[in-house]
């Protein structure tokens, strides 16, 4: 299996968990996208930054068979997608095991 389908699998999985709990719970998305733009860019930096370091200092290595071939210096584009699926999949978690949604916030 390829990194890319391994990718594609966790981020349709956190997409399907992130829209059955904006659908359950009821939340309007523009409540919610600031907060996970943000998240987004600030997870893809650190990605990017970390990757690269522990790349560049042998820390793992990918089989070039295995990728797509696209990088971001020495991380590849696969890696980012392990973010987005993040921010896609913790607060749909939340929201899904009872805590507090952006729109239940502003009622109170």
């Amino acid at each position: 299996m390829s990194f890319a389908t391994l990718s594609i699998c966790f981020l349709l999985g956190s997409l399907a968990l992130f829209l059955l709990a904006v659908r359950l719970r009821r939340i309007r998305l523009r409540a919610v996208l600031p907060a996970l733009g943000v998240s987004v860019a600030i997870l893809f930096g650190l990605t990017a930054v970390f990757d690269n370091l522990m790349i560049y200092s042998g820390l793992f290595d990918y089989e070039s068979e295995t990728l797509l071939g696209v990088h971001l210096g020495l991380a590849p584009i696969e890696d980012f997608t392990y973010p987005l699926a993040a921010v896609l999949f913790v607060p749909a978690l939340w929201w899904l095991c009872g805590g507090l949604s952006p729109i239940l916030e502003e009622q109170e």
